[in-house]
This record gives C-alpha cells, sequence and structure tokens, in this order.
C-alpha cells in the first residue's frame, strides 16, 4: 500500500498525444461563458482603426479586450499583472489562445479605444435585455468619487502656478542661450526649421512641463472665476432676502467669508480638489452612471471634472433615450439631481421624477398638509410645523399652495395672494404676499421679520414640477420606489471599487479617465451577465432534471 500520492504527471515525462489547451480547463469554468458572450459582437469597427503594413501582425482586438475585460472583473488592472497571467494563469492562457501580449501593447489599447468601448457597453445590455435580465422602464442615476492620478499635495494657486511657470520660462531661455553659444554648427535647430522632436531632452521636458503648468493655471483662473461668481450670487440672495424678510429663503444666501484662493492639482489639472471619501480634500473625478432598475446593469456612463453630478442628468437620460431607442418610465435619483430645472425637463419629457426637491424641510409627518388649506393647524402641532434649519422660522413647505384660486395658504388657514412677478436672484419669481397684516398672528416670531409684518412667499416656474416630485415621494409607492435606489445605485460602485479596485485611476486626464471608467463599467456588465446567464442555464438543467 502506498503512503503519499504520486503525481498525475511527472514534469519531464513525455506523452504521445499532448492535452489541448481547451482540455486544460474545466468545461464549466466561467471564462467560457466571457468568451462567448464576446465572440458574438460585431468587432468591425475596432478593426477598422487597424491598418495593414510590414511586421508582426496585430492582436486581434476581440481578444485584447477580452483580456482586459476578464482581468478587471478578476481585479486585475495593472497591464504589467495582465501580461504576467497571460503567461501563468489557465484562464487567461485559455482567453489569448497562448497570446502574451506585452503590458505597453495592452496599456495602449486601453486608451484609445473609448468611442468603440461604449458601443459594447450597449450591446451587453442589449444581450441583458434580450434575455429579460433588464429593462429601460426605470433608470437610476448617481455618481462618486475616485481619486485622480495625483498627490493632494501636489497642488497650488494661480499665483502660485505663475510664479512656478515665470521660473521655467527663465530656464527655458537660460538654455537656449547656452545652446546657441556651445552648438552654433546645429543653428536650423533654433531656427524656422525647428521642432520639438528636435530639441534636446532636457529642454523637451522643461517644455511639456511648462505645457503642463499653462493648463494648471487655465484650470486655477477658471475656478477663481466660478468661485468670484458664486460670492456674488450669495451676496444677492443675502440682500434680496434680508430685504423680503421671506422665512422659507432667508439665510440661505447669508454673507459668507471669501474661501481661498483655489488650489488645483498641478499633475492633473481636468481632476478637482473634492472632499475625499476617506476624509480630507484631495483631487477627485466625479465618475458616473445610469443603472436600470430591473437587474441593475449599467446603461450608461461618463466621467465628470467636478462634482456638479446635476446638469448631467438631463442629458444622460436624453442620451440613453437616444441610444435604445426607448424612454424610461420613471427616473430616480437623490437630492443632488433635483434642481427645479432637471424636474421640469422630466416632466416635459413624460417621465416621472423621483428626485426630492432641494432645499426642502419637509417632513413625513408635517401638519400643514391638510385637506382643507382653509383650516388651521391645530396649536398643538405647531412644534412640527417644518423649520428651515438656518433661520428657525417656518419653512415654505408650511404653505399650501392651491392651484385653482392661486394662492398660498399659512398654518393658521390666512392667504398669501399674488402680488406680481419679482426678479430674484437674477431669475423671474410670482411673489406672494400675506392679505393682511400678521402682527396679531401667534406664529409670527417663527414666520417672518419683515417691517410690515407681512409673510412673502416666492414661486417660480418650477414649482409646481417641484410639488409634483415631493407628492410623488410622499406616497407609498414613491417611498417604496426610492428605496430601491440606493441598492441599484451603490451596487456598481461598490464592486468596481472593491472587487476592481479601482479607487484611483491609473490615467490622467479627462479623456483617459473617462475611457478607464468605460473599462470597469463593461467588465462590470459582463460579469454581471456571466453570472446570471450561468444561473439561468442552472435553473433551466434543474428543471428538466426534474
Amino acid at each position: 500500500m502506498r503512503r503519499w500520492d504520486k503525481p498525475p504527471r511527472r514534469r519531464h515525462q513525455m506523452v504521445m498525444f499532448e492535452p489541448t489547451l481547451d482540455e486544460t480547463l474545466a468545461p464549466d469554468h466561467p471564462v467560457r461563458l466571457v468568451d462567448q458572450v464576446l465572440a458574438a459582437q460585431d468587432w468591425s469597427a475596432w478593426e477598422a482603426r487597424y491598418k495593414p503594413g510590414p511586421g508582426r501582425p496585430a492582436i486581434h482586438p476581440r481578444v485584447m479586450a477580452s483580456i482586459l475585460l476578464y482581468g478587471l472583473s478578476k481585479g486585475v488592472r495593472s497591464s504589467r499583472k495582465l501580461e504576467e497571467a497571460c503567461g501563468t494563469r489557465l484562464d487567461f492562457i485559455w482567453l489569448a489562445e497562448g497570446r502574451v501580449p506585452d503590458h505597453s501593447t495592452l496599456c495602449e489599447f486601453r486608451t484609445k479605444h473609448a468611442p468603440q468601448l461604449k458601443a459594447l457597453l450597449v450591446e451587453v445590455c442589449r444581450v441583458a435585455m434580450y434575455v429579460g435580465l433588464a429593462a429601460l422602464n426605470e433608470l437610476v442615476l448617481d455618481g462618486t468619487r475616485v481619486r485622480a492620478n495625483s498627490s493632494r499635495h501636489a497642488t497650488a494657486t494661480a499665483e502660485e502656478i505663475e510664479a512656478r511657470l515665470a521660473a521655467l520660462r527663465g530656464e527655458i531661455d537660460r538654455w537656449f542661450a547656452e545652446a546657441a553659444a556651445t552648438d552654433d554648427a546645429e543653428t536650423d535647430l533654433f531656427g524656422e526649421r525647428a521642432t520639438p522632436y528636435r530639441l534636446p531632452r532636457e529642454l523637451a521636458d522643461l517644455e511639456r512641463r511648462a505645457q503642463r503648468l499653462e493648463e494648471a493655471l487655465a484650470a486655477a483662473k477658471a475656478e477663481a472665476a466660478r468661485q468670484a461668481e458664486a460670492a456674488a450670487k450669495r451676496r444677492s440672495k443675502a440682500k434680496s432676502n434680508s430685504e423680503s424678510g421671506d422665512g422659507g429663503h432667508a439665510g440661505e444666501g447669508a454673507e459668507k467669508a471669501e474661501p481661498p484662493a483655489p488650489r488645483v492639482p498641478v499633475a492633473d489639472p481636468a481632476s478637482k480638489v473634492l472632499p475625499d471619501k476617506d476624509g480630507g480634500c484631495a483631487p477627485n473625478y466625479t465618475p458616473m452612471v445610469t443603472v436600470e432598475g430591473k437587474g441593475g446593469f449599467i446603461v450608461d456612463a461618463d466621467v465628470l471634472g467636478d462634482a456638479d453630478e446635476g446638469s448631467a442628468a438631463v442629458p444622460t437620460v436624453d442620451a440613453t433615450t437616444e441610444t435604445y431607442g426607448e424612454a424610461p418610465e420613471r427616473v430616480v435619483a437623490d437630492g443632488a439631481y433635483g434642481s427645479g430645472e432637471n424636474l421640469t425637463a422630466f416632466d416635459a419629457r413624460g417621465i416621472a421624477a423621483y428626485i426630492p426637491p432641494p432645499r426642502r424641510y419637509d417632513t413625513a409627518d408635517n401638519p400643514a398638509r391638510r385637506p382643507d388649506p382653509r383650516e388651521a393647524v391645530p396649536a398643538e402641532a405647531w412644534d412640527r410645523l417644518p423649520r428651515n434649519p438656518r433661520t428657525k422660522r417656518l419653512d415654505r413647505s408650511a404653505f399650501l399652495y392651491e392651484a385653482e384660486s392661486d394662492t398660498y395658504w399659512c398654518p393658521l388657514g390666512r392667504p398669501l395672494r399674488f402680488a406680481g412677478e419679482h426678479a430674484k436672484h437674477g431669475r423671474p419669481y410670482r411673489r406672494y404676499r400675506a392679505a393682511a397684516s400678521c402682527r396679531d398672528c401667534p406664529l409670527k416670531a417663527a414666520c417672518t421679520t419683515s417691517q410690515d409684518g407681512r409673510r412673502t412667499v416666492y414661486r417660480d416656474h418650477h414649482e409646481r414640477a417641484r410639488e409634483a416630485a415631493a407628492a410623488r415621494l410622499h406616497t407609498a409607492e414613491g417611498r417604496a420606489i426610492y428605496r430601491r435606489r440606493a441598492p441599484a445605485a451603490e451596487t456598481p460602485f461598490a464592486h468596481i471599487k472593491t472587487q476592481m479596485h479601482l479607487r484611483q485611476f491609473l490615467l490622467r486626464g479627462l479623456a483617459g479617465v473617462r475611457a478607464e471608467w468605460l473599462w470597469a463599467c463593461v467588465a462590470y456588465n459582463l460579469a454581471k451577465l456571466v453570472r446570471e446567464l450561468s444561473r439561468l442555464s442552472g435553473d433551466a438543467a434543474e428543471a428538466l432534471a426534474g
């Protein structure tokens, strides 16, 4: 009886019939389904970017894309580690059919196929829809933060960048002077026929540094202009609110201390210094996903250089509708997307928006929401009336609007009548004033500080859409729909960050990080599709066996 197990095949054992590459991989290995899904796609647009010529033939783009996408699904992002996997791991060897592409080839391929990659994202989603795993009746929008490939300490203000740029230009001038004095034999180097490719290496590096500083300086000036415009709007709001005594808005535009000069990342000026998810501030990008509500597949993806997610909401939904030829019935997102412009735009498109409107301090038990607005709220419920946390006065949601009479009704059942159009904060508003003085009102101290004792409420042309969105969210169905938002939107982010280890971009510049984010989103969809197809196949096999 043997004590120790013998190897089934010794390293130097010769065999008459060597096993095929396909036989080395288990028949039910998931990589087989990955290859099957990708092989069914149309790669003609990818192939068109290759031009035949002398030298070694190129590896087909399907193979290269398969390596990158499968690697991401397994948490392998580095092109050097992918090169190593293609030579050592059986699943990668099988997928690449023995090819071992160089890491530089993988890296170059990853950055130059963004348009085709977006089409691949769509095609994978269409496969999921065809088999009934996805549907476009509900779209969920969300964004996250991902660190840029730039140090949080390597930031500078416009003044600091200008000083660095002046010093660098001086160094470049010194190089030109030394070259002219010591290299008279190559006078054409700095003449009319000079090109960047003929500059000395040190001088070319200085020119690249100067170009990067110029980009950072432009970004710093643009951010300074944006902050100055925001400060001017705050001052305008503070002045307008102090004059009107509108407790529903007062204090929101209060005067604030001027912020310090903005700092921009020098290494990657396209990113923006934003609060970091791990605490503190760092150069970040804002990746976004649009997820369909049935299966959780990403139907669209993008990356923003700033944190203004709301500005991309309507263009994203329009682009999704155009791409798939089907408009959603509803859109679900958090309060960052709830601007009046967005809500009005979705209403105009016939899309129900389940998005909390901004600047709302309403509560589910708000006693101001009563069947007859002419009836006063009971005194024992006054302490539950919504208040603006900054001003401590009654919020506008304590006043009910009646469309039939075009009137607001205060918590005591007193009317606020239309008092004309009014330009506030640079935008047109409808102004509503209390029909009579509120001096005898027991809630006056908690309502208004206006000199004539009359509360004012402003209503813009987006208010109807805000009220409709708030009403939808206050229904049982609306609350159930909105509860699905977080799982649908956050699951892709959690998977991409934890399983694919994409917490910081490898590439720089908006075009580079957009391509990198697209690769991650396609890999997420592909891995999800493979899991679901495997599950469906298993269920079908069990049903047949039963």
